[in-house]
């Protein structure tokens, strides 16, 4: 099961409405995921081992693992695209 973060400030529904559309993108694929939202204002320690972090505001700089950019799910420009990239990715 892969592990992924959402996270970013006070855009908490579009937050959970991105992790909505992930997962169910994630079923249609067999794949088993779990995603954490984080508000970062609330704190800005990320416990380690995510396979994928989505990050709405430019906020990490030296994560292991990969971050995406999910300004797609705030303006829902590239939205489709941003979701089949981070699909894609957690197959890999």
């Amino acid at each position: 099961m892969k592990k992924v973060l959402i996270a970013g400030g006070l855009c908490g529904t579009t937050m959970l409405t991105a992790a909505d559309k992930i997962k169910e993108r994630c079923l249609t694929r067999n794949q088993e995921i779990h995603v954490k939202i984080q508000n970062l204002w609330e704190t800005s320690y990320v416990t380690p081992g995510y396979d994928l972090i989505i990050e709405m505001f430019p906020f990490f700089e030296e994560e292991k693992c990969p971050v995406i950019s999910g300004k797609p799910f705030i303006s829902h420009i590239g939205e489709k695209a941003l979701i089949e990239q981070i699909v894609n990715h957690l197959e890999e």
